[in-house]
């Protein structure tokens, strides 16, 4: 264990199980930081409470509770907060760091971790901390002697009359969020003109104070009467208008509020499709709306010399005496009776009518409803009824009429037959005696919809025979008028036969999925397991030859660099499986993203050419459109280009050349990668993408590999889309030809996740 001493050193706080992990990242930092090791997450948050250290590194693969459940901890708690977290891990997806950022953590480092690049985070990390800290005590200073004021208090900027800064009493006041308050204009709440307000800015400036009267208009589309006082202030060196604001509404509005009120009142009377008629106590009309004269054909004049029992049907007369009318008699009356028009002609009217006091006055009011359409159409529903009863009874498919409470009003014989039941057994019951207990719900939701003008639904049920066998039906249902009275229209058929199918496929997949994901699990566990060991080797080995445990003679030294360099190739045929499986089981997301494929291709000839030029072996590229912009994912890309360039310099032998050709035709890029090397034979040609494939046993003594490079070459062109092509011939070389669209669709089962990346020209 290290011993902790007193130090100006910032402090770093590392939580690890991996004791190996921990005293090597103790080593790596003790030179410039305080390291204090934690083993535990209970421990750690016990440690950032007594200790406080500067920063954080936090290791994801915890016991109890790991590093995702720390990160939230220590970031919701406000004495931690603001520390910095960084997060290691051997294995880091994109999923993996997106849960990693939505926890708090502040950056992220792969295992083997480079010391160079560690140190460098840190003190970027710790640094930033600091100046926030000063920041935010400067600024929490000012926000409380500014939100402390009782007052409407605003800070507005006098060149483009954004509101800076608003206290707590403006945001209640105007009734947004401090959000939303600052994200306006004073225009925007003030109904001062653009002119007036640059008019107040000047005299403001001039005067250095001002007192003005205005009205502004709260969230709530109310509009106020506010007094202002405004002064101008400094702050950071900009000048800004000190708004005080008070509220100068006049208490009473009595009279506009009535006038408006009676203004709304006729404009509704007015604009209502029915007639409205009122009556005097002596029967006569003394007001009516324009629908009432448009359905009685007369004029407004003409109505207001009539009384009310001229417009009515005989029948109906007996029921309004000369004088005023009886409450009791005509009180809710609401009848559908014939009236005559002013030309003669018949119609049917729906009329109800109410008595209402105006004044001291009373009054009688009468609704005229002009059904005549209603009623043609409800004559020809009639007359098409036993049209649609021979349909209903010679279909296939059951047919269902619903009441509102879901009883079966009618039925067809297919229903019947459905359910081995008489008709006479079916009409009247509720449909959900026929439907088992989970299915119920999903049918009173139908049935509500539907009746409520919602649309119609197509929707599947789990129904039981009057033998109890199960079976399953689907539904169609919409709404029709049944006897006068909405209802709901159901199409039934049975579809047991394909729902068992879908069952079974159902069944399937999720066995499949389950056995995919225990794949992945078990891929990601063995990452951690194999790269945290490894960490240690690579880590502790690069230490050794650093010489920081102490010198080395000649014969450790080589032993240490073979230690390392084995290491690092293991590290990268893990990660060579890793991608392959997630390739092969459909996880491997494309990040597609707008890039020059010339640079691209650039970089990769840049990382292979000290190789070509320790074999003598020139490297030539030649493209066609050096200018040229596609939309894939550039990282695996370069991990194709990276594979094919690798493969070609492995089997071309010294003062050997390899061409790399672009071409450009339409929507699509060819890119060939040529090499003098030894060749394939055309048997084997078919092999060569097939993982863990070495053509020739004795190749494999001489050219090192795993046989994985041309197989990830393969999965991720077809992931884009695109296809492969070989020519070879031994002793002559081979010819690697792969095409991509420059523009990426989405197909297959393969998720491309686009980017937004501005053009930029090459």
């Amino acid at each position: 264990m290290i011993e902790l001493y007193a130090s100006d050193k910032p402090k770093v706080l590392i939580i690890d199980d991996e004791r190996d992990q921990v005293e090597l990242l103790c080593l790596q930092l003790e030179d410039e930081y305080i390291p204090i090791p934690a083993y535990t997450g209970k421990e750690a948050i016990e440690l950032v409470k007594t200790k406080l250290p500067d920063l954080i590194l936090l290791d994801l693969m915890l016991p109890e509770c790991d590093g995702y459940e720390i990160c939230s901890i220590l970031k919701s708690n406000p004495g931690s907060r603001f520390i910095p977290i960084i997060i290691i891990s051997g294995f880091f997806e994109k999923p993996n760091k997106i849960k990693a950022t939505q926890c708090g953590a502040d950056d992220f480092i792969h295992k083997p971790i480079d010391r160079f690049e560690l140190k460098t985070r840190i003190k970027s990390l710790i640094r930033i901390k600091k100046n926030y800290e000063a920041l935010h005590e400067s600024e929490n200073r000012y926000k409380q002697l500014f939100n402390n004021s009782p007052a409407v208090t605003l800070l507005v900027d006098p060149l483009n009359y954004h509101i800076v800064d608003a206290n707590e009493p403006a945001c209640t006041y105007y009734g947004y969020t401090y959000e939303e308050m600052t994200a306006k204009k004073i225009t925007d709440i003030d109904r001062f003109s653009q002119e007036r307000s640059r008019e107040i800015s000047q005299q403001v400036f001039s005067e250095k104070k001002g007192h003005f009267y205005s009205c502004h208009k709260l969230a709530s589309g109310e509009i106020r009467h506010v007094e202002m006082y405004i002064n101008t202030i400094n702050i950071r060196g900009q000048e800004l208008l000190f708004t005080n604001v008070y509220d100068a509404t006049a208490s009473k509005k009595t009279e506009r509020e009535l006038a408006e009120s009676e203004e709304k009142f006729k404009q509704v009377v007015e604009l209502s499709i029915d007639g409205i008629v009122i009556g005097a106590s002596s029967g006569k009309i003394v007001d009516c709306n324009r629908a009432a004269c448009k359905i009685f054909g007369y004029d407004k004049e003409e109505m207001l010399g009539l009384k009310i029992v001229d417009l009515l049907h005989e029948g109906f007369r007996s029921n309004f005496p000369d004088e005023t009318p009886n409450k009791e008699i005509i009180e809710g009356k609401n009848v559908e009776i014939i009236n005559k028009r002013k030309d003669g002609t018949l119609f049917t009217a729906e009329i109800a009518t109410r008595t209402f006091k105006l004044g001291n006055k009373e009054r009688l009011i009468v609704y005229v409803r002009d059904v005549t359409e209603r009623k043609r159409a409800e004559e020809a529903l009639k007359s098409s009824e036993q049209n649609f009863r021979t349909l209903v009874n010679n279909t296939l498919d059951g047919l269902l009429i619903l009441d509102f409470e879901g009883r079966i009003l009618a039925a067809n014989a297919a229903v019947g037959k459905m359910f081995d039941l008489e008709l006479e057994e079916v009409t009247g019951m509720s449909i959900a005696k026929y439907l088992a207990p989970e299915s119920v719900p999903i049918a009173i939701q139908d049935q509500i919809n539907v009746l409520n003008d919602r649309g119609g639904y197509l929707s599947v049920y789990k129904a039981v025979s009057s033998r109890g066998e199960p079976l399953w039906i689907e539904g169609l249902g919409t709404k029709i008028i049944y006897q006068n009275q909405p209802a709901n229209i159901v199409v039934i058929r049975d579809i047991t036969v394909r729902k068992k199918a879908e069952e079974a496929l159902i069944n399937a997949k999720t066995a499949a999925e389950t056995a995919n994901r225990t794949k992945s699990e078990f891929l990601t566990n063995m990452s951690h397991e194999l790269k945290t060991p490894l960490n240690s080797i690579i880590g502790f080995s690069d230490l050794l030859k650093e010489g920081i445990a102490g010198s080395l003679n000649e014969k450790q030294s080589r032993y240490v660099q073979f230690i390392s360099s084995s290491g690092k190739n293991l590290l990268e045929i893990i990660n060579d499986i890793l991608d392959l499986s997630k390739a092969e089981a459909g996880n491997e997301d494309l990040n597609i993203e707008e890039f020059s494929i010339n640079e691209s291709i650039n970089k990769v000839i840049s990382i292979i050419l000290p190789q070509a030029q320790e074999k003598n072996i020139k490297l030539n590229y030649n493209s066609e459109n050096r200018t040229l912009w596609i939309a894939a994912d550039e990282s695996k890309f370069q991990q194709i280009m990276g594979n094919l360039l690798n493969n070609a310099l492995k089997f071309t032998p010294a003062d050997g050349s390899i061409n790399v050709t672009l071409k450009h035709e339409r929507d699509r890029v060819t890119i060939t990668v040529k090499d003098t090397g030894i060749g394939i034979a055309e048997d084997s040609l078919e092999k060569i993408f097939k993982p863990f494939i070495q053509i020739d046993s004795s190749l494999s003594r001489t050219f090192e590999g795993t046989g994985l490079g041309l197989t990830l070459v393969k999965k991720y062109v077809e992931m884009h889309g695109g296809n492969i092509y070989v020519e070879s011939k031994i002793g002559e070389g081979s010819s690697f030809r792969f095409e991509l669209p420059v523009t990426q669709q989405r197909t297959g089962k393969t998720i491309l996740k686009v980017l937004e990346k501005q053009k930029v020209d090459s």
